[in-house]
């Protein structure tokens, strides 16, 4: 059975796209300097997760890259930025021959190509149109007009063409193809390693010695790449792809692409849409399912002459998608063949209706989706599927994200590909707090009460939407905490008269501790105090703290609190539960206060306040924090203090210190009696050293499936270093209230170094009841 070729070279006046067998093509003279530049159909945004970082050794951007509009147009330069160039891969293409002395494929035309229809006719190109699908395929990149897709590869070429057909002129005529040279062809194309056929050709159904070299090659892994025929002007026959690519799809489904053209141009030749088919390509059909359309119209290419030439027609989409094959066997030696066309169809950009559709089957190849990872993803060397919903930093690690070095890890896709991957890309910033407005949210009123040794006292906020008060926490005047000592439904009790125990609900263990040892933290808005706080914004359940006197100057403190990463803008970490416990020895020396705290912060989901994905380490976090503290009485009701906290984070993806800082000062009765003044300068917890440092897959041989394992670092520390300072200011208003002023500034807040100064003021009114 005669086959014909489906992009014979006509005369250069020809414009139509008839020809032998229902095919045709164009072919066009050496053109001009480049047309603008068609862009590649946008792969889709891959997850933060799995971007590999973008460094390729070699520029592939170049104006040879950008003259070759088959491999701009399918988005070959992703697969070139990540090391694919079809190196070490073979693509037959079974056609008219080739001309052996091309420079374009110099030193790569594989010793086994020949003439597999007479031994005794050389190998040679009298029409042209298999040395220019061969270009397409693997031109060289040389900055000589255009390169191929898969530019490295290696070209068995197997002359098939009946002897004198090519020759022959006018409508439907050209060169033949018997089936048993393509048999012949296919078989040798095996025998010389083949990972991709390229037959564009077409015709009737392949005759049974065909199907069966076919299913040779079919069963060592060979993808078949067959056109899809030029007949898309006839009303008949062009809304199936030719017979001869729709029989081997339906009996090889898994190893055979029929390809499509896709591109239209005007009547001036000028190209227009790469997102409709060309009319003259055969639509998909009955054969949707294996039909992948790949850029066909005008395809720019090198011929047996060595002329830079334009040719239309399904025969040149094929050797785009057979240029595609070779670049991911290159790029992943570990893909069968079924893998490979498995890969290209679900990456495919669907045009038409959603879904496989009888126009553009599968939809249009895209090279750059195909080289980004599909299925669940996994660390190389763990069996277990990794998550890719990102992390959130720490609020003390500020702006390190935005400096800090790469995490390189290699993971696998569901096709076992290993990809690089930089897992910092995943991480986002802390948001950046407002805690004044967090401080002021709400309206508040206090009560207290006594019953012999307890004292209560409850605070309650204002509902916003006017229907009443909540409990919770909230600031009140320093007086009325030096009174009740106690806050937002917690509760003190004397034991005897060395032990005092008190419990409580929405409230900080190191606020109770202070009401048992009658040190206050002070009435400051932004500035915290640094013992009291974890590190993060928290919503406080349940706390203790349990006091004894060992001596008049010297007691010891347990304390411990439960709660909920908390914040006014909900991330990863939000609600995670956390732990915390501690022992603290304070004495009095003269006018001398001194402290020492030695406390365990467990959390379940989170990191200080942020989360790490299980590519990081995921999981909680452990952090041991040394607190010291002392405080001076000067004397006229003024005092001072200095306070300090250290903490050691370990966490499954590294380990790091931290740090925080105050010094304030404290009067009262100064303009009145019974006010109180404050200035505090301080430094909230901040990463002073360490980060991530993880054993980690970086590198992946395919020839033992086996990863190698390296230590990876990255520093967790910012580069900006948040100081804030802040005066305040209360005194007794209109009896049984009180009022207070705040007046703050923090430099690089958020230890972000770039962020711009924050200051402000408050003013608040606490009334008791």
């Amino acid at each position: 059975m005669a086959k014909a070729l489906l992009g014979s070279a006509a005369t250069l006046a020809l414009v139509s796209l008839s020809a032998c067998g229902g095919g045709g093509g164009s072919v066009e003279s050496t053109p001009a300097p480049p047309p603008p530049t068609i862009a590649s159909p946008a792969p889709t945004p891959p997850p933060p997760v799995v971007t590999p970082p973008p460094t390729p050794a070699v520029n592939y951007n170049t104006t040879e890259y950008q003259y070759s509009n088959a491999a701009v147009i399918s988005g070959a330069i992703a697969a070139y930025d990540k090391g694919a160039t079809g190196k070490g891969v073979k693509a037959a293409v079974i056609d008219s021959g080739i001309n052996p002395n091309m420079a374009e494929l110099a030193g790569r035309i594989d010793p086994a190509s020949r003439d597999v229809t007479s031994a005794a006719r050389p190998l040679g190109d009298e029409d042209g149109h298999g040395s220019a699908v061969a270009a397409v395929i693997a031109a060289a990149k040389n900055d000589k007009e255009i390169h191929g897709v898969a530019f490295d590869s290696t070209i068995i070429a197997l002359r098939a063409d009946t002897a004198g057909s090519c020759a022959t002129t006018g409508e439907n005529e050209g060169c033949k193809f018997a089936d048993s040279s393509i048999a012949r062809g296919v078989d040798a194309a095996v025998a010389a390693g083949a990972r991709v056929i390229n037959l564009s050709l077409g015709g009737s159904s392949p005759s049974t010695l065909l199907l069966s070299a076919m299913a040779r090659a079919v069963n060592v892994g060979t993808v078949i790449v067959i056109s899809a025929g030029n007949d898309g002007k006839d009303p008949e026959k062009g809304l199936n792809a030719d017979q001869f690519a729709a029989a081997p799809a339906a009996r090889f489904p898994t190893n055979v692409i029929i390809a499509g053209s896709i591109g239209q141009r005007d009547s001036t030749g000028v190209l227009v849409t790469t997102d409709l088919l060309s009319d003259f390509s055969n639509r998909a059909g009955a054969s949707a399912s294996n039909y992948l359309a790949a850029f066909g119209t005008g395809v720019r290419t090198i011929d047996h002459q060595e002329r830079t030439v334009r040719y239309s027609g399904t025969s040149f989409s094929a050797p785009t998608i057979s240029g595609a094959v070779a670049l991911l066997a290159s790029a992943f030696p570990n893909l069968t063949g079924a893998q490979i066309v498995d890969i290209l169809f679900r990456s495919a950009d669907d045009l038409g209706d959603p879904g496989i559709d009888a126009i553009y089957g599968r939809g249009r190849l895209n090279i750059g989706k195909a080289f980004q990872p599909l299925g669940t993803l996994s660390l190389a060397g763990s069996p277990d599927p990794v998550s890719t919903g990102g992390s959130d930093m720490p609020g003390s690690a500020g702006d390190a994200g935005t400096y800090s070095t790469g995490i390189g890890a290699v993971v696998l896709d569901g096709y076992s590909r290993a990809f690089a991957v930089d897992l910092a890309r995943t991480i986002r910033s802390a948001p950046r707090s407002a805690p004044l407005h967090r401080a002021l949210s709400g309206s508040y009123r206090a009560g207290a009460a006594g019953a012999g040794p307890l004292n209560v006292l409850m605070t309650v906020v204002e509902r916003s939407d006017g229907k009443g008060f909540l409990l919770t926490s909230g600031g009140v005047g320093p007086d009325d905490l030096r009174k009740a000592r106690l806050v937002a439904g917690s509760a003190v009790a004397k034991i005897d008269r060395k032990t005092a125990v008190a419990f409580g609900f929405a409230e900080g263990a190191k606020a109770m501790e202070r009401r048992l040892s009658g040190v206050g933290g002070g009435a400051f808005l932004i500035a915290r105090d640094v013992g009291g706080s974890p590190g993060f914004d928290a919503a406080r359940g349940t706390s203790f703290a349990l006091r004894r006197d060992l001596s008049t100057k010297m007691g010891l403190t347990l304390s411990g609190e439960t709660g909920e990463v908390s914040g006014e803008r909900r991330t990863l970490a939000t609600g995670a539960p956390y732990r915390w416990n501690a022992v603290t020895l304070d004495r009095s020396f003269g006018r001398q206060w001194v402290s020492v705290g030695l406390g365990r912060l467990e959390e379940n989901r989170s990191l200080l306040g942020g989360h790490m994905d299980s590519l990081l380490g995921g999981g909680g976090a452990g952090t041991t924090f040394l607190d010291l503290e002392t405080r001076r009485d000067l004397g006229a009701g003024w005092s001072a203090g200095v306070s300090a906290r250290r903490g050691w984070t370990k966490f499954a993806g590294g380990a790091f210190t931290t740090g925080a800082y105050a010094l304030d000062v404290a009067g009262s009765d100064l303009l009145t009696d019974g006010d109180r003044v404050g200035l505090r300068f301080s430094q909230p917890l901040r990463i002073d050293s360490g980060g991530f440092a993880m054993s980690l897959p970086t590198s992946y041989d395919y020839a033992s499936l086996t990863p190698g394992y390296s230590i990876v670092r990255s520093s967790m520390v910012p580069r900006g270093r948040e100081l804030d300072a802040e005066l305040s200011y209360g005194r007794r208003w209109l009896g049984n209230g009180w009022v207070s002023g705040n007046l703050f500034t923090r430099y690089q807040p958020g230890h972000i170094k770039a962020a711009a100064p924050d200051t402000g003021a408050a003013i608040r009114f606490s009334l008791g009841f």
